[in-house]
């Protein structure tokens, strides 16, 4: 790890605090292993010292995201390893777009954890060859744009379906089609993913009622 130079201008090693943080899985002890068998320094807590946050889940979803999003608005600065049991195309995706700068498998902590730690501290984003192609944006239709905006808006679909002057049963199926591409399977969390700040990219459009 001597002469990667880290984006905040350190050295990766002891002068790099890394904090852990599990909420699912058993990786924990394992990751306490490698982290104290490494050169970083261990942090107990998350402060403002702390430049990477390893944080343990069963999956990258809509909770792992949201814990991410609210780190990035207070802590910009901070790197987000995220470690999770298993891995979905779509969680990754989300999980890059909320912050994340690296994805780890459980079964692949040993081999990948410290790698991702050092990749980020340089500025590259890693996740597992695994997700890679099913982590690739899928793109929504202007349909499906149009009609998550008039969810946003708070719309019932039959709502939606009289105001675009389709079928409900049409509206419907755009709106799975574009719960699979964002990853998510309520309108709550759909509304959560398109009004966060860093969604703006999806272009997402809505139409005025009045």
């Amino acid at each position: 790890m001597e002469g990667a130079r880290a984006e905040n201008g350190s050295v990766p090693g002891a002068r790099v605090g890394v904090a852990v943080r599990a909420k699912g899985g058993s990786a924990r002890e394992r990751i306490d292993a490698l982290l104290a068998g490494s050169d970083y320094r261990v942090d107990e807590l998350l402060d403002e010292a702390t430049h990477v946050l390893v944080s343990a889940f069963s999956r990258a979803g809509a909770a792992a995201c949201a814990e991410v999003r609210e780190l990035q608005k207070a802590r910009p600065e901070l790197l987000v390893v995220l470690v999770v049991t298993e891995t979905r195309g779509a969680d990754v995706r989300r999980a890059l777009q909320a912050g994340v700068r690296a994805v780890v498998t459980e079964s692949s902590l040993e081999g990948a954890l410290l790698p991702s730690i050092e990749a980020a501290l340089v500025g590259q984003i890693t996740i597992p060859s695994e997700a890679g192609a099913k982590a690739a944006p899928r793109l929504l239709t202007t349909r499906e744009k149009q009609i998550l905006g008039l969810v946003v808006m708070g719309m019932t679909n039959a709502a939606i379906a009289s105001q675009l002057y389709l079928a409900e049963s049409t509206v419907k199926s755009h709106l799975s089609s574009a719960f699979a591409k964002l990853g998510v399977s309520s309108r709550a969390e759909a509304t959560n993913v398109i009004l966060d700040p860093s969604a703006a990219g999806l272009g997402i459009l809505t139409i005025p009622t009045r």
